[in-house]
């Protein structure tokens, strides 16, 4: 609500300031409304791994002889994910917001099937210009963006529905923050960036997050599961309240060599982040307490954590040739003596295809997008022995291949395969199709 407020606040302001540009310049809408429906077939490769920790007789769920990390939901399903709605206010030129409110959000659910059904994705407002990658600068100028934002090293476009192992670890989820930024003519731009700072947790990097410490397992004796725990790594979670309590300081300088034509160019972009980890974070959905809570562990069996400090340093590349897109980030992370480093690559082919037309005159098959990922994390800690979720220390590698099909204007299915290669003490298969539906309009 705190957030709410003070964005209203700023759009008023942003009115107000806004009514004597429009006077000089021609009124553009105000309010545009989209919209974004998701429905997915999914198929997941049943696995589990048995956990050491020594769980009571009490705790171990329905069914089960011993606990294990077993895939979220294993075998066929089909599901919808996500009902989006999104508002884009533009008061004049230099002034513009987004508010993103996700509904159902079946795959992003933070961090447990518990979490809420109805969800404020995005609520920021910016004043000033940002230049992205291929557009023209117009010369030096500074922006300030404040509200529930993404970070501004996060991959501005997802194309696919499934997140490699760094965008699921490092930048899934927007952040409530104040980020400043600007450029020095064409070629050099800033950013800089106070915000909540993510609370850690951890889920599995597939489709859907798994039930680790939800209510289900407190409130009912034996535990009932709804979702199985799934293979979780540690990710910055979504931050659900405003508190600033532990402030994330951070900032990126970043360089671009752009064609006159703006169909080609090179954008590098460095960044840094630092923030304390608190002793714990409450966190919807789950029994389980965020930052240096979940990493102390449980029943005195612990990571081998030292201090409080939060830090991760790294780069993105992003090439365009034409059609060709290649997307590379690498970053290494310090979580409490925790260190960790990952890397994410992505190529896709954007095609138009021949013109098929229907009877009705509309347009079918417009496009073909072929899109290869590589993920990789490397955990410079563990293994614990009896630590009671051993996948946050394991090595991974992920592999994504897929395609995306235009159907007509707004309307596209994507199908994709993700091969999981785990560095574990016993093999762990953990592979995934998905295939998606996506009606925009």
């Amino acid at each position: 609500m705190k957030l709410i407020t003070v964005l209203f606040l700023l759009l008023t302001a942003a009115f107000v300031w806004a009514d004597e540009t429009e006077k000089e310049e021609e009124k553009q809408k105000l309010f545009e409304f989209h919209g974004e429906f998701k429905a997915h077939y999914r198929w997941s490769e049943d696995s589990r791994f048995p956990v050491a920790f020594p769980f009571r007789p009490d705790q171990i769920p329905a069914g089960q002889t011993s606990v294990f990390l077993r895939t979220v939901s294993p075998g066929s399903s089909a599901e919808i994910s996500a009902f989006n709605l999104i508002v884009d206010v533009t008061p004049s030129e230099s002034i513009r917001g987004r508010f993103r409110v996700a509904v159902v959000d079946l795959y992003n659910r933070n961090p447990t099937s518990s979490d809420q059904t109805v969800n404020l994705k995005e609520a920021w407002m910016m004043f000033g210009r940002r230049t992205e990658f291929l557009q023209d600068p117009e010369g030096t100028h500074v922006y300030a963006l404040f509200g529930k934002a993404p970070k501004f090293e996060r991959q501005t476009d997802r194309n696919m529905e499934s997140y490699g192992l760094v965008s699921t670890a490092f930048n899934r989820f927007e952040d409530v923050q104040l980020q400043l930024g600007g450029n020095f003519g064409e070629n050099l731009y800033w950013r800089a960036q106070v915000s909540n700072g993510n609370p850690v947790f951890f889920r599995d990097p597939n489709a859907l997050a798994g039930d680790n410490g939800n209510d289900d397992l407190l409130l009912l004796t034996p535990p009932q599961l709804h979702l199985n725990s799934g293979f979780p790594i540690l990710y910055d979670a979504e931050s659900e309240e405003v508190s600033f309590h532990k402030v994330e300081f951070g900032g990126g300088i970043g360089v671009r060599l752009q064609s006159e034509d703006r169909e080609r160019g090179l954008d590098l972009l460095g960044f840094y982040y630092r923030r304390d980890l608190a002793d714990t974070v409450d966190l919807r959905g789950t029994f389980y307490g965020g930052d240096l809570d979940l990493l102390d562990g449980t029943g005195g069996i612990s990571l081998p954590i030292s201090g409080d400090d939060k830090e991760e340093y790294g780069a993105n590349a992003e090439f365009r040739w034409n059609h060709l897109r290649v997307f590379a980030q690498g970053l290494h992370q310090e979580m409490a003596g925790l260190g960790r480093t990952g890397y994410e690559l992505e190529v896709l082919y954007n095609a138009a295809l021949p013109l098929v037309w229907s009877a009705s005159g509309k347009q079918l098959f417009t496009f073909v997008q072929p899109i290869v990922r590589i993920s990789s994390i490397n955990n410079d800690f563990g293994p614990v022995r009896m630590f009671v979720a051993p996948s946050m220390f394991w090595d991974w590698k992920k592999y994504d291949i897929g395609v995306r099909i235009g159907i007509i204007q707004g309307v596209d299915v994507t199908a994709e395969y993700s091969i999981n290669d785990i560095t574990a003490s016993r093999p762990v298969d953990a592979d995934e199709f998905l295939t998606t539906l996506r009606v925009r309009f």
